[in-house]
């Protein structure tokens, strides 16, 4: 058994530095002096990593990180198998490691909203005011009614999305992440597309492309996604979130491919889609759409424009071959875990009037999933002080073999 002396040698696999750490959790508290919030108790995943540093696939039970308006370091409760996975991927100090006994675990019993509640009354108080994620998919309605149950005095708001927002300007550390992601992601397609041809099973493309989003660059590893590949084909084209089974391919078949990286929790996707024969007329005028759009979106982004104009540049290039879509056509990207990899911020469509900023990361994607008229061909990017720098250097086209 280790010791407690043993424990706090263990050095910590943090993924940046202490001063980053510290320059969000000043961003964040900002954030919460503007909403008067005493407390932030996060349970998003992707929030807790960002302030902490955190990282595990223990999100299918209730923890939390718990943030002050003081500077008072961040606390993490979970559960008791997981205490020693926050001392190894956390900045917090052994005594900011709160953690529950397993009886709290999938129980009609007991609850671990009582042991946070517990844990805020004994540090913070039990007449405060508190934001929680309302709107995230991390905590249910049981755990937000026991929360007031256990603190009736304390004033419980919504904070949703008060640390996704301070997250969407990408540091340097944060957007080199994403191009190593990108390198994993180009590595990926490609094997995929080698393989694609008549007679390979749908499974068999599947198992390339996840060896290559894990494995492709001797430098680094890549890590699961919030989102498993998407290739449909055939008749079941004509939808975006379908993945594969064991078909095999046929000639005059068309097939969509959305895949995604990750390193070190940062995402990155790309799609694109193969035609195993000779493609309709009708596919090559809505390549022709998608693939002028893109430039044109591309060439117009840049600090200071907004996120809906972004979107009618694209619709307008689009246009001119009588193609529209109805769907938004990116959204703001970053630290992702299952079940998506958007930011659920800023999105790329008509009423978003949010002004993009040097260090946002989006991915811009204008596919179409009409019937009969499906096309995936997307583009993630950077805003630069120059403009949009795309993290991925493929082929913007119907790859046709």
């Amino acid at each position: 058994m280790t010791s407690n002396s043993n424990i706090q040698k263990i050095r910590k696999d943090l993924h940046f530095s202490r001063d980053e750490y510290e320059s969000r959790l000043k961003n964040i508290r900002l954030k919460m002096q503007e909403e008067n919030l005493d407390l932030l108790l996060l349970s998003d995943p992707c929030n807790i990593y960002y302030a902490t540093g955190y990282d595990a696939w223990s999100f299918y039970v209730p923890q939390c990180v718990l943030i002050s308006a003081s500077n008072d370091e961040p606390v993490w409760i979970g559960r008791e198998m997981d205490r020693h996975g926050a001392r190894l991927t956390s900045i917090l100090s052994d005594s900011n490691i709160v953690a529950y006994d397993d009886k709290y675990v999938q129980s009609q019993i007991y609850h671990p909203m009582s042991v946070m509640a517990s844990e805020i009354r004994s540090r913070y108080g039990s007449d405060i005011h508190i934001g929680i994620e309302m709107d995230s998919y991390y905590i249910d309605i049981q755990a937000y009614l026991k929360l007031q149950t256990e603190l009736p005095n304390c004033k419980v708001s919504d904070a949703s999305l008060l640390v996704n927002w301070v997250r969407a300007v990408k540091s340097p550390t944060e957007i080199g992440y994403m191009h190593e992601a990108a390198t994993l992601v180009q590595n990926a397609m490609q094997s995929a597309i080698n393989l694609i041809q008549p007679n390979v099973r749908e499974c068999d493309v599947a198992a390339t492309a996840y060896s290559n989003l894990v494995s492709s660059n001797p430098d680094f590893a890549g890590s699961y996604t919030s989102t498993p590949p998407l290739i449909p084909a055939g008749e079941r084209l004509n939808t975006p979130h379908l993945s594969w089974n064991s078909s095999r391919y046929q000639n005059e078949t068309q097939i969509n491919l959305e895949l995604m990286a990750c390193r070190n929790r940062y995402h990155m996707p790309l799609g694109r889609s193969v035609y195993l024969g000779t493609p309709p007329a009708n596919l090559e005028t809505i390549e022709s759409a998608i693939v002028e759009g893109l430039d044109a979106a591309l060439d117009f982004i840049k600090p200071g424009v907004m996120a809906c104009e972004v979107e009618a540049t694209w619709q307008k290039a689009a246009a001119k071959y009588n193609v529209q879509k109805s769907a938004r056509c990116g959204y703001a990207l970053g630290i992702a875990y299952p079940p998506t990899c958007g930011e659920k911020t800023i999105s790329l469509r008509p009423d978003d009037k949010t002004i993009l900023e040097e260090g946002m990361t989006f991915h811009l994607m204008p596919a179409i999933w009409h019937e009969g008229n499906s096309l995936v061909i997307t583009e993630p990017f950077a805003v630069t002080k120059n403009g949009a720098e795309t993290f991925c250097n493929f082929p913007r086209k119907l790859f046709v073999k």
